[in-house]
């Protein structure tokens, strides 16, 4: 038993030695989402704040990569395309309503991941990402857009199918950053925009 555990050791970090070359990579995924946007409103300085939800689920974000991996390690640069948040009639308990709101929400990532090899095609995976996003809020008489700081971080596992193809499951949160601005009248509104998404997607390394 012992001399089958010591190669099997020896197997798996051969295995390892062997994937630690640098290669290339383009990956696409579909995501179900659930976004989180809170709405804060008062005077000017946001005080007096009275708060709104704008929770909604959608189906059908895309997400598109191309990266470097590096043994454990891979980095890449993502594109995420979220679909627009639409929500109409949502008031607070405060008296805080909006008629008809309209969220646009994109975003451009720098992604670091550290891969867990278990020499086996699963591969357990975790990751950060930083960049840049681009929010508008739409009220239908006023209309706010920003580029902001947006942040992520992901985790789920792969499945290699064969040397080239591998399948993916995941999770991210990521916190797109703030739109803020006088859509009223009297008052300022601050929206932020977070969003819990799982993710299904392929990768393709060459």
């Amino acid at each position: 038993m012992k001399k089958f555990l010591l190669l099997a050791g020896v197997a798996c970090l051969l295995s390892a030695n062997a994937q630690a070359g640098v290669s290339q990579y383009v990956s696409g995924k579909l995501s179900y989402d659930f976004n989180k946007v809170k709405a804060k409103s008062g005077g000017e300085g946001l005080d007096k704040v009275v708060h709104a939800k704008l929770n909604k689920v959608l189906v059908g974000s895309t997400h598109i990569a191309y990266g470097i991996r590096a043994g454990y390690v891979r980095g890449e640069l993502e594109l995420n395309n979220s679909r627009d948040i639409k929500r109409n009639h949502v008031y607070d308990n405060d008296g805080f309503g909006i008629e008809h709101f309209r969220l646009y929400k994109h975003s451009f990532m720098a992604n670091a991941y550290f891969d867990y090899l278990t020499c086996t095609p699963w591969t357990p995976y975790v990751g950060a990402g930083i960049g840049v996003s681009y929010l508008k809020a739409d009220t239908g008489d006023y209309a706010k857009s920003v580029y902001t700081l947006g942040w992520q971080v992901m985790g789920g596992i792969t499945y290699d199918i064969n040397s080239h193809w591998t399948l993916d499951l995941g999770y991210r949160y990521a916190d797109l950053g703030r739109v803020r601005g006088h859509f009223g009248e009297d008052y300022v509104t601050k929206f932020a925009a977070r969003d819990h998404e799982i993710m299904f997607g392929a990768r393709y390394e060459f």
